[in-house]
């Protein structure tokens, strides 16, 4: 049964596992961390930073919470809350984003997985967020669809990642 935990040392491992799936798979439209460097010290390391930003993040950004989505076991994917509509947000990175590793596609765990992550949005004090999804992204559009978004608009848009793209906008009233 698929859960969202904070995140552990002890999936560490299965993180690395499905970062590594979605950079050799080059999936631009969710980069997670680069797999080469989670090691020994990465979990301790990145702690701190991740902390912060659920309580102080810096100037312009949005406190962001991190969760992982595990079935028993296995890593299967990532979640993020974001509380507060900053321009990045507004413009780029929506108040949730989520990835399921490849070897899990097709299984439901995307739809599962927003379907929490909306109840976690709520218990943190939202009354609304908004996801944005590349136009090309067709997995994920019919997974925030079918989960009862409705499309706001679609703007331009460019990021590191996916280059410039249509950025569609779906807001989620909670």
């Amino acid at each position: 049964m698929l859960e969202l935990i904070r995140r552990s040392p002890e999936f560490v491992e299965g993180y690395r596992q499905y970062c590594l799936e979605l950079y050799k798979n080059n999936v631009v439209f969710f980069k997670p961390t680069d797999p080469r460097f989670i090691d020994d010290g990465w979990f301790l390391r990145t702690k701190p930073i991740y902390d912060k930003k659920e309580t102080s993040p810096l100037p312009g950004e949005s406190r962001s919470f991190h969760y992982w989505a595990v079935d028993g076991k296995r890593f299967i994917g990532e979640l993020q809350i974001r509380t507060e509509f900053s321009e990045r947000v507004l413009n780029d990175i929506g108040s949730i984003g989520y990835a399921v590793r490849v070897s899990e596609w097709g299984k439901g765990y995307g739809t599962e997985i927003l379907r929490q992550g909306l109840l976690t949005a709520k218990s943190l004090g939202m009354d609304k967020v908004l996801l944005t999804v590349n136009e090309e992204n067709l997995r994920s559009i019919h997974i925030i669809e079918k989960s009862g978004a409705e499309l706001s608009d679609s703007i331009e848009a460019y990021n590191d990642a996916e280059g410039a793209h249509i950025l569609r906008r779906y807001w989620i009233s909670l």
